[in-house]
């Protein structure tokens, strides 16, 4: 099932009334997160039952997790069903056994059936494969909410801006994709500030640029990925970044990762086995950097790889000075793109 049917079917579950026993929520990308737990805490208990028959805990103030067993096992006061919540999970503290998420084991294995659990881990991923089989098999949901790749934003924000009732065009959607990415409770966020001063339900990209702030965190391997596809526009905006942000993008670190890059894109075009995994296991790349690896072997041959790492040599003798005065880093920078990929 895919991650966007999944999420609508346990939310149509929700709203009308079919609750699991748990809900086991995490995950790098909060918003669908939030969104799953904010509608459980609007559907499960009415603001009256609440008063009785709702419990809060905190990872970071547990100290023991039996005392969140008794709650579970509790029978409600006053509603059908009582709701627990245990927040921030990922900050329970092992200074014991009863303070590890392993403790709850055997209730996730046999839960109380008049008790909704939403155990959440927020912006985490749960590594603990024996805690999510068993909260599957006892028919709870397991749910992670995965940070959407740069890479698949543009495909994948059509559908996802639907539900705003607002019309995007393609270069509104395009620009909220390279300035604000993948953090989807931000784009929200922005999209819902603009709603208030808008007429109309068209969105342009003049719209956009009016009335959103056009920002966005870059880092050296969005670099490296705009590089390996060719995408000269993309690296243009990183470059600007850098150059505003100089403390947070170091000349010396920049120039490392690109050596190291094409430095492997040799390498790589010498493997037996050039597929993702067998760069992974040939070249000892991760799979991040196989899959750029995969592209950049479409887009660069290994004599343009090798003329690269010459350049990038000569990019940080022109900046240091070593051949004559040294030259500004933007402007050494803006050169160095432009020559790696033509």
């Amino acid at each position: 099932m895919a991650k966007n049917e999944e999420f609508s079917k346990i939310c149509n579950d929700i709203k009308i009334g079919k609750f699991a026993p748990i809900y086991l929520l995490h995950g790098e990308e909060v918003y669908f997160v939030d969104r799953i737990l904010k509608l459980l805490q609007e559907s499960v208990l009415t603001d009256e039952e609440k008063d009785f028959d709702f419990q809060q805990f905190h990872g970071s103030d547990v100290e023991d997790l039996t005392e969140v067993i008794y709650a579970c096992r509790r029978y409600p006061m006053v509603a059908a069903r009582q709701l627990v919540i245990l927040n921030n999970a990922q900050s329970l503290v092992s200074r014991s056994e009863r303070t590890r998420i392993d403790h709850m084991l055997p209730y996730f294995q046999s839960p109380f059936e008049q008790t909704v659990l939403v155990v959440l881990y927020n912006g985490t991923k749960l590594e603990k494969a024996d805690i999510i089989k068993a909260v599957t098999k006892s028919g709870g949901v397991v749910y992670e909410g995965k940070r959407v790749p740069e890479y698949e934003l543009v495909k994948f924000l059509p559908e996802f801006l639907a539900q705003t009732g607002l019309q995007f065009e393609p270069n509104a959607i395009q620009m909220l994709a390279d300035h604000i990415g993948s953090d989807l409770n931000r784009l929200m966020s922005e999209i819902e500030k603009m709603r208030i001063s808008m007429t109309g339900t068209r969105v342009t990209a003049d719209l956009i640029a009016a009335h959103i702030g056009i920002s966005k965190d870059f880092n050296n391997y969005e670099l490296i990925h705009a590089i390996a596809v060719k995408d000269f526009r993309k690296c243009e905006l990183i470059r600007r970044y850098f150059v505003q942000n100089p403390k947070n993008n170091p000349w010396v670190i920049t120039l490392s990762v690109l050596f190291d890059f094409f430095t492997n894109l040799m390498l790589s075009h010498y493997a037996s086995d050039k597929s993702v995994n067998g760069l992974m296991r040939e070249v000892g790349m991760n799979y991040g950097a196989a899959k750029d690896m995969v592209a950049a072997l479409k887009n660069y041959s290994a004599w343009k790889a090798m003329e690269n790492i010459a350049l990038i040599r000569e990019c940080d003798a022109r900046q240091k000075g070593a051949r004559g005065a040294a030259v500004p880093e933007d402007e050494v920078l803006l050169d160095l793109l432009y020559r790696l990929m033509h």
